[in-house]
């Protein structure tokens, strides 16, 4: 692809993503695509458990998926997927990273390592089931490096990105229920798509967190928490705060930004079905 057309999707996405077009351009696809869903398999692994620990989240979370990693939609993430790797873009990114991981005897997501701290702003992960790997990097990188680094617990041992899995970590791993490979594309492009927004402003999903366009602050008044669980290609995510329903349903079908494939039903009044292939999942509003 010309490095002009490139380089126009790149702006496209960045407008959808909230990256700016220069981190925008390495995640466009060889087709012109803008890349959100285009990955390895070992990427989609990932995703799809990233999905598992922020939308399991306060006090609906389901107790075999309680990682506590729900919190990192309060740092502002925006999210870059590329093909064979994954950047999330927060603010205060040592504290994202540290919680990713965890520690060796509270893992949040069971298997996540730290393989380098790069400088005072970046840090590499890799999930070593999967063999996925993912950069961490703060938002503001023209002051986050300024002054000395604060002293960060337990460093040598987090950084040291081949230690096995423990036997806790895989005795989590153990509870996930079995996801079928179209759910698992489902759940990783909803997940890369925590943070979308539509340039018209039609809609936008916040981070999970908030609602930028301001319309119904009363949903922020009950403290968020969401749920999501199932098997196979049989799942349900249900949740109380933003984002609106409506939001994530134009995100997924967005002709330009959302998930290829999709389609949705309404099922009920309180609820919507999004297939994928052989893929349902039931949204709940807890908020109707």
């Amino acid at each position: 692809m010309p490095h002009t057309t490139a380089k126009a999707a790149a702006r496209i996405r960045a407008g959808f993503t909230g990256e700016v077009p220069a981190t925008a351009l390495p995640g466009i696809a060889r087709s012109g695509g803008l890349g959100l869903d285009h990955c390895t398999p070992e990427q989609t692994e990932l995703r799809a458990l990233l999905a598992l620990a922020c939308f399991n989240h306060g006090e609906l979370a389901a107790p075999r998926l309680r990682w506590r990693v729900g919190q990192i939609s309060a740092y502002d993430p925006v999210i870059s997927p590329r093909f064979d790797h994954l950047v999330l873009i927060v603010n205060a990114c040592d504290n994202v990273a540290l919680r990713l991981v965890g520690s060796q005897t509270d893992p949040h997501i069971p298997g996540m390592r730290v393989e380098e701290r790069l400088g005072y702003h970046v840090w590499r992960l890799r999930h070593l089931p999967s063999g996925a790997q993912m950069y961490v990097s703060e938002r503001d990188t023209l002051t986050a490096g300024r002054g000395r680094a604060r002293r960060l617990p337990n460093l040598r041992r987090r950084l040291d990105g081949k230690e096995p899995l423990t036997a806790d970590e895989r005795d989590k791993l153990a509870a996930i229920p079995e996801i079928s490979p179209s759910m698992k594309r489902l759940l990783a492009g909803i997940w890369v798509r925590m943070s979308l927004r539509d340039p018209d402003r039609s809609f936008d999903l916040g981070g999970w967190c908030i609602d930028p366009l301001d319309r119904a602050p009363e949903r922020a008044r009950c403290a968020p928490a969401s749920r999501l669980w199932g098997h196979q290609g049989r799942w349900d995510l249900e949740w109380r705060g933003y984002p609106f329903p409506t939001d994530l349903i134009a995100a997924l079908t967005h002709p330009t930004a959302g998930v290829e494939g999709v389609t949705v039903d309404r099922a009920s009044s309180h609820s919507w079905l999004i297939r994928l292939e052989e893929a349902e999942l039931y949204l709940h509003d807890e908020e109707l």
